[in-house]
C-alpha cells in the first residue's frame, strides 16, 4: 500500500469512528418528540430542555391558575359579630338599602381593586361578565357589582387618587378614594395576619364601629382558620381608615385633602396610613382546583415525581387545596417542628423508645426559629416514636410557611425536602427562589411552574421553568417550556416525551454504533495487522455512515416505548448516562461482532466464489497482492477486491435491517412490539429497507461510481446470502432477551443494556 493509500484509509477510519449519521440522528430525534409535545399544546424553546424533563423528580407549582381554574368565587363575608354565606344569588342573603356596613363592603371590594369588566360584556349576568384583571380582584369586583343594587339610588360619585398595588411583601393594597365633594379616605385590602395588628375598630353587620379587642381578634383569625380549613378559602381582610376631621374645625383638617394634587407626598402620607384602621369585614373566596389535576398529581406521584406546593397563600388554604388535588394524601399533616424533629433524630428509622420530638428539640434547643415561635395557649404537641400512628419515619406530608424559613439549618432543609408532600405557603419570590436552590443543591431535578413576573427568579435558577400560558409575557419569555392551554395534564405529556426521548436516543445510538466503529475499523485494521486486502473501501464507509443508516436511525425515533415509561422511576442523570459499559458490550460485543464476522464470510465467499481465492492466500498477502499474484493481473485482483468489497457492504446493510428489529427492545420480544400492528407498531422502519437496497444498488451499479470511487458490481448471490445470518442475529437476540426476562437477576441481565 502506497502511502497516500494508507493516509486517505487512515482519514476514512478516523471519519468513521464517529458515526456521521449520529448528529443528525439525534437532531431529528428531538425535533420529533417536540412536534409530539407541540400536539399536546406544549411549546418548548431548546431541545435539549426534553431530556431533561424526563429526570425530573420534584415539580414545584403555584396553586391560582395552575392547579386551581383561577376563578374565584366569593363564598363567605364576615363581620364582627356574624358571617354571612354567600353561595347563590347575593339578594337571597344580604339585603337592605343604604346598609352602612355593605356600604362600606361595596366601597372597599369595588374601589380597592385593579380589576376592570370588558365593556363588551355589559349585558351579561354579573358572573358571566368577562372581568380583566388579577383572579382575586376579579372576584371582589363580581361581589361588589352584587351588592350594588342593595345600597339603593343614592350612589355617590367616587375617584381614586392614589393606588398603592399589592405586593408580595407587603401583602396589602392601598387606594386613597373620595365620594363626590367629600373628604378622602384609605381603603387597604390584604392578608389577615398582616393587616389585623394594624386595626384598632371591627364593623359589626348592623355597620356599628366597636374596638378591636383581643376576644374580637382571636375570633376573627378563627374565622380566617375555620374557612381556609373547612372550603379552601383565600380569605381576606378589607380595611378602611376615615379621618376625623371634626375635632380640627373642618374638611380642611383631614391630611390627605391637602395633598390631592402633590401625588409623591400623598403616596408617602398613604404608605404611613396603614395603621389605627377599621376592619370592614372578612371575604373568603373559592377558587375550584383544576377538572385534570388529581388524576394528573396521582399519576406523577407513580411516576416517582413529587408534587410541592409553593404559593403565597395562608397556609391552611394551600393545605386544604393541595389535598383536594391530591399534593396530600396522609391523614395527619406535619408541621415544622416535627420537620426538626426528623432532622435530629437523623431520619432513622429506629429511634430510641420513647424518644419524642420535644426531647429532640429540647436536645437541639436552637432549632425553633424565633420567627416562629409556639403559638400562646395552643399545647405543645408531642409525637412519640413509639406509637406506630404517629411515627415521624410514617408521616410523608409538611406544610411550612415562609415566616418558618429563616434560622433553618442545612440538616432543617435536608429535613424538610426529604418528605414526599410538602406545601410551601406564604413564600415571598426571595424564598422561592431558596427552596429551589436547596433543592438543587440536594441533588433534585426541579422544574417550577409560573405566570407570574415574582416567579422568574425561581423559574431561571430550575433545571426547567414552565410558563402558564395566560401568564404573563416576562414569564413565558423566560421559561424553557410553555404550556400553551394551561392544561396542568399536559406536564404528564411533557415528563413522559422526555423519557421517551431518552429511551429512542438509546435505540439510536445503539443502532448506528456497531456499524460505524468495529465493522467500518476492523476491516482496516485486518489490511494493517494481517495483510489482508481492505474489504470496505473509506467511500463506502462514509456512505454507510451518512446515507443508509440515517433513515432507520430516524426512524426509529418514532418507537413507542416498551412499556408504560410513567410508571418507573425517573432516571438519576448522575448514574444513569446515555451510554455505559453494558451499552458497549451490546453494540460490540454482541452486534457488532456477529456483523463484523458476516461481512468478512462476505468478502471471503466472494473472492472465493468469483475469484478462485481461498481465505489462506489472503492472510498475509501484504505486497504480494499485485500483477501476477494466484496468476491474476493487478487490475484482475482491484476489480474483484472492489466486487468482493461490494458484497462486504451489502452484508452489512442486511445485518442493520436486523440490528434495526433487534435495537427496538430492550427486553419485550419482537413479537409483543412487532412493527405491523398493535398499540407499539411503527410500520414506517420497513421504508428503510428499500431505500437502502436503493442506494446500495445506486453506488455499486452505476458505472461512473465504480470507475471513480472503485465500488463493484454486487452479485445477485450476495443479496440473498447474508440473510440467514440476519436472521441468526435475530434470534440470538430473542434467546438473550428471553434470558433476561426469565431471569432477571441473572448474569445475562446484569450485563444488559
Amino acid at each position: 500500500m502506497s502511502v497516500s493509500d494508507a493516509l486517505a484509509n487512515g482519514v476514512g477510519v478516523l471519519v468513521t469512528f464517529v458515526p456521521g449519521g449520529l448528529p443528525i440522528s439525534l437532531i431529528l430525534a428531538m425535533v420529533i418528540i417536540a412536534k409530539r409535545m407541540q400536539r399536546a399544546q406544549l411549546l418548548v424553546k431548546n431541545l435539549t430542555t426534553i431530556e431533561t424533563l424526563g429526570t425530573v423528580n420534584v415539580i414545584c407549582c403555584e396553586k391560582t391558575g395552575t392547579v386551581t381554574q383561577r376563578r374565584m368565587v366569593p363564598r363567605r363575608l364576615g363581620f364582627a359579630d356574624e358571617a354571612v354565606e354567600l353561595a347563590g344569588p347575593m339578594s337571597g342573603h344580604v339585603d337592605g338599602s343604604g346598609d352602612p356596613a355593605l356600604r362600606r363592603v361595596f366601597e372597599t371590594a369595588a374601589l380597592c381593586n385593579a380589576a376592570r369588566f370588558d365593556p363588551l360584556s355589559a349585558q351579561l349576568p354579573v358572573d358571566e361578565r368577562e372581568a380583566l384583571g388579577d383572579a382575586t380582584d376579579c372576584a371582589l369586583l363580581r361581589l361588589a357589582e352584587h351588592l350594588r343594587p342593595q345600597l339603593g339610588r343614592d350612589e355617590p360619585q367616587y375617584s381614586r387618587l392614589l393606588t398603592i398595588p399589592f405586593s408580595l411583601r407587603r401583602r396589602w393594597m392601598l387606594t386613597v378614594c373620595k365620594a363626590d365633594s367629600g373628604p378622602p379616605f384609605v381603603l387597604v385590602k390584604g392578608a389577615p395576619e398582616t393587616l389585623l395588628p394594624r386595626c384598632s375598630q371591627v364593623q359589626t353587620r348592623s355597620g356599628a364601629l366597636v374596638p378591636l379587642s383581643a376576644e374580637m381578634r382571636a375570633r376573627l383569625e378563627g374565622m380566617q382558620r375555620n374557612w381556609a380549613t373547612s372550603d379552601g378559602c383565600r380569605v381576606l381582610l378589607l380595611c378602611r381608615r376615615d379621618f376625623d376631621s371634626s375635632s380640627n374645625g373642618g374638611v380642611a383638617a383631614n391630611p390627605l385633602a391637602e395633598l390631592e394634587d402633590k401625588p409623591a407626598a400623598l403616596h408617602a402620607l398613604a404608605s404611613q396610613s396603614v395603621e389605627d384602621l377599621t376592619v370592614v369585614g372578612l371575604v373568603g373566596l373559592v377558587d375550584p382546583p383544576r377538572d385534570e389535576i388529581l388524576d394528573s398529581v396521582g399519576r406523577l406521584h407513580r411516576a416517582g415525581v413529587r408534587v410541592f406546593m409553593v404559593t403565597g397563600d395562608y397556609a391552611p388554604t394551600a393545605a386544604h387545596v393541595a389535598r383536594q388535588c391530591g399534593m396530600i394524601t396522609g391523614a395527619t399533616v406535619d408541621g415544622i417542628r416535627e420537620a426538626m424533629a426528623r432532622a435530629a433524630f437523623g431520619f432513622s428509622d429506629k429511634q430510641p423508645a420513647g424518644a419524642t420530638a420535644d426531647a429532640a428539640l429540647d436536645r437541639h434547643s436552637t432549632a425553633q426559629p424565633a420567627c416562629c415561635p409556639q403559638p400562646p395557649g395552643v399545647p405543645r404537641r408531642r409525637l412519640s416514636i413509639a406509637d406506630s400512628d404517629h411515627t415521624l419515619a410514617s408521616r410523608t406530608a409538611l406544610v411550612v410557611s415562609g415566616p418558618e424559613l429563616p434560622g433553618l439549618r442545612s440538616e432543617h432543609w435536608d429535613a424538610v425536602l426529604s418528605y414526599d408532600e410538602c406545601v410551601f405557603a406564604r413564600i415571598t419570590p426571595e424564598q422561592k427562589l431558596q427552596i429551589v436552590e436547596e433543592m438543587r443543591a440536594r441533588g433534585l431535578i426541579v422544574a417550577v411552574t409560573g405566570d407570574e413576573v415574582n416567579d422568574v427568579p425561581a423559574m431561571q435558577a430550575a433545571h426547567v421553568g414552565v410558563a402558564m400560558g395566560n401568564g404573563t409575557e416576562v414569564a413565558k419569555e423566560a421559561a424553557e417550556m410553555v404550556l400553551v392551554d394551561n392544561n396542568f395534564a399536559s406536564l404528564l405529556v411533557a415528563i413522559e416525551s422526555g423519557r421517551l426521548l431518552f429511551v429512542n436516543l438509546k435505540k439510536v445510538i445503539v443502532y448506528l454504533l456497531p456499524m460505524t466503529n468495529l465493522s467500518e475499523i476492523v476491516p482496516s485494521l485486518l489490511n494493517v495487522v494481517l495483510g489482508l486486502p481492505i474489504p470496505l473501501s473509506t467511500f463506502l464507509m462514509l456512505v454507510i455512515n451518512t446515507v443508509t443508516d440515517v433513515w432507520a436511525s430516524v426512524l426509529l425515533a418514532y418507537e413507542e416505548p416498551e412499556t408504560d415509561l410513567m410508571l418507573h422511576a425517573p432516571r438519576d442523570p448522575a448514574v444513569d448516562g446515555l451510554v455505559n459499559v453494558r451499552f458497549f458490550v451490546q453494540a460490540y460485543g454482541f452486534v457488532g461482532l456477529v456483523q463484523t464476522l458476516t461481512g468478512h464470510v462476505m468478502f471471503f465467499l466472494c473472492l472465493y466464489l468469483r475469484g478462485g481465492i481461498g481465505p489462506g492466500h489472503v492472510f498475509l498477502a501484504f505486497n504480494k497482492w499485485t500483477d501476477g499474484y494466484q496468476g491474476k493481473t493487478r487490475e484482475q485482483l482491484a476489480q474483484l477486491v472492489s466486487m468482493a468489497g461490494s458484497a462486504h457492504f451489502m452484508a452489512l446493510v442486511v445485518m442493520q435491517w436486523a440490528n434495526m428489529f433487534v435495537a427496538r427492545t430492550r427486553v419485550l420480544s419482537v413479537f409483543r412490539q412487532n412493527p405491523l400492528w398493535g398499540p407499539r407498531s411503527n410500520p414506517l422502519l420497513l421504508v428503510a429497507v428499500p431505500i437502502s437496497v436503493a442506494v446500495a444498488l445506486f453506488f455499486n451499479e452505476i458505472g461512473w461510481f465504480n470507475r471513480v470511487f472503485l465500488t463493484g458490481r454486487i452479485p445477485v448471490e450476495f443479496f440473498f446470502l447474508p440473510i440467514p445470518f440476519a436472521v441468526a442475529l435475530l434470534v440470538l437476540e430473542e434467546l438473550r432477551k428471553l434470558a433476561v426476562r426469565r431471569h432477571p437477576s441473572g448474569v445475562i441481565a446484569r450485563i444488559a443494556w
